[in-house]
């Protein structure tokens, strides 16, 4: 943290007991100095300035045991009502603390400081918000917002100030407030021409999680991914709503959590061994061999699953032999249009999505569609998929867009925002993380 000015503290350590204007040089100075307000004077007894100067040192060359000693002396040697003395001995206690990285006695220490009248009006705007985070490691939140209100009324304007007391205003269940807050500063900080952090959505999205309301935590995560399209934020943004829709006693389903871990897949954001190991277990349990050795294939090419990682070579050999047991995709196709109902036309047009014929795997999920008995969402969310991966954007969005109800109407918004946002950048950009 950055406090106070020194520039008082170093005139008293430097001239001695007792600063006055010095005389004029000439007449004409003289003139314009008895025109001008006089400077005032610094009043402080020589046992103090010598302490000070001894406190003062021992901060520097970091020697706590004998800065704690001078500024006790300090105390001691100061005269009644002296208020010189008093601000300089906070300034010293502040230095002291804060070189120690001791909080509490900071947070004292600086209580100490606002207190003097000495204290210059536009030094207080710094140390009201310093104080108020100060407040915040110990979560003495009224105490931390009451500080950073006076911050805003003694002029201090940064960002960061907005931000915390948005951030107080959520985590207090006063959400949209809070909300309206964080929006306002964002916008203040664009219209200044500066990049808003990646983190600042952060707050927001994790707050909107815990509130139970994922419609609008799926917003501001797109927000966020629209100005920090990486890898890693894709990750993280698709992880924490399928780890959300699997909270609070709900259960996303592997059905829908195989299309996550499709867009998860598509945007390059599997991150390593464990994404890869989820996405092959999931297609397993759900009947999907060959998305699972596609997959499998693909994570070994890219580096991402190791050799020694023997549980992967146990996973599609299975997968394999169940590929035989089904016979191929022209002899699924064969069985779908004979089906009674649309659940065979549908497995037919994973099959299909799985090796990369999405012509064929929307034709199959239509069919499924005309013949009924399946879940229309599941069959327009993967109509949309093929889609997207046929670069047909108006199809895809048309299809996502029948999408409507539960957490595939979120799966479905993440998938039509990623078709019109499909640039998606491997490394995070410094600032996405200030």
């Amino acid at each position: 943290m950055t406090f106070v000015s020194k520039a008082a503290l170093a005139a008293m350590l430097g001239l001695g007991a007792t600063l006055v204007v010095a005389p004029p040089a000439d007449a004409q100075r003289k003139k314009k100095e008895e025109a001008a307000p006089a400077a005032p004077q610094i009043q402080v007894g020589e046992a103090f300035r010598t302490a000070a100067l001894a406190a003062d040192a021992a901060i520097k060359a970091k020697n706590f045991a004998v800065a704690d000693q001078q500024i006790a002396a300090m105390q001691a040697a100061m005269t009644a009502g002296n208020q010189d003395e008093g601000y300089f001995l906070a300034q010293l206690k502040v230095s002291n603390a804060q070189a120690k990285n001791d909080r509490p006695a900071l947070a004292a220490a600086i209580d100490e400081l606002l207190a003097s009248p000495k204290l210059k009006p536009e030094e207080r705007g710094g140390l009201y918000y310093n104080r108020g985070v100060l407040a915040l490691d110990t979560k003495q939140t009224d105490v931390a917002v009451q500080n950073f209100e006076r911050a805003k009324q003694a002029g201090y304007n940064e960002p960061d100030l907005e931000l915390r007391l948005a951030s107080i205003a959520i985590q207090k269940g006063q959400v949209d407030q809070g909300l309206a807050s964080l929006d306002k500063v964002m916008a203040a900080r664009k219209a200044s021409g500066q990049p808003v952090p990646a983190n600042w959505y952060d707050v927001a999205i994790s707050q909107l999680y815990r509130s139970n309301r994922p419609v609008e935590a799926g917003q501001w995560a797109r927000r966020k991914l629209a100005e920090y399209p990486t890898q890693a934020n894709w990750r993280t943004v698709l992880a924490l709503f399928r780890d959300r829709a699997d909270n609070r006693g709900a259960t996303l389903g592997n059905q829908a959590r195989v299309d996550v871990l499709r867009l998860m897949r598509d945007t390059k954001s599997l991150a390593d061994q464990n994404d890869y190991r989820d996405y092959v277990q999931t297609t397993q349990d759900i009947g999907l061999p060959y998305e699972t050795v596609a997959v499998i294939d693909e994570g070994r090419a890219a580096g991402k699953i190791p050799a020694s990682a023997t549980v992967f070579n146990q996973l599609k050999t299975t997968a394999q032999t169940q590929i035989k047991n089904d016979g191929s995709a022209a002899a699924l196709e064969t069985r779908a249009k004979a089906g009674a109902n649309g659940r065979a036309a549908l497995a037919a047009g994973n099959v299909y999505l799985a090796t990369g014929n999405n012509a064929k795997a929307i034709e199959l999920y239509n069919l499924a569609l005309q013949k009924g008995g399946i879940d229309a969402d599941e069959a327009n969310t993967r109509i949309g998929i093929a889609h997207a991966r046929a670069n047909q954007s108006a199809e895809a969005k048309a299809a996502f867009a029948k999408v409507t109800t539960g957490p595939r109407a979120e799966i479905a918004s993440f998938w039509t925002f990623y078709v019109d946002n499909p640039r998606v950048t491997a490394s995070t950009p410094a600032v996405g993380n200030n």
